[in-house]
């Protein structure tokens, strides 16, 4: 069973690597309309605020700059991908005394 956080995560997952390979201003328009569904969909939490920040700091890059570099793109999938991989750690029952 998954969580709809590590759902998401894994969507964003495919959303970067899908939006990397696009021009600028397509790349642009998909994660922004991911960011928008991600603030409408599911609750906040740290975790997945740090995750939106870094979408949201790569969607400025490109539109400043009209580009991203590796380590910025690298940047956005990794803390999503952190994200994705500690919501599935922890997606059973709390089995704490």
């Amino acid at each position: 069973m998954t969580t709809p956080v590590s759902q998401l995560a894994t969507a964003a997952l495919d959303t970067l690597h899908g939006a990397r390979s696009l021009p600028p201003e397509e790349a642009i328009a998909k994660l922004r309309d991911f960011l928008e569904s991600i603030n409408t969909t599911v609750p906040d939490s740290p975790r997945l605020a740090e995750a939106s920040d870094a979408l949201m700091i790569l969607v400025s890059q490109l539109e400043r700059e009209g580009s991203a570099t590796d380590d910025e793109w690298q940047h956005a999938i990794g803390t999503m991908l952190s994200l994705a991989n500690e919501t599935s750690l922890f997606k059973g029952p709390d089995l704490a005394c």
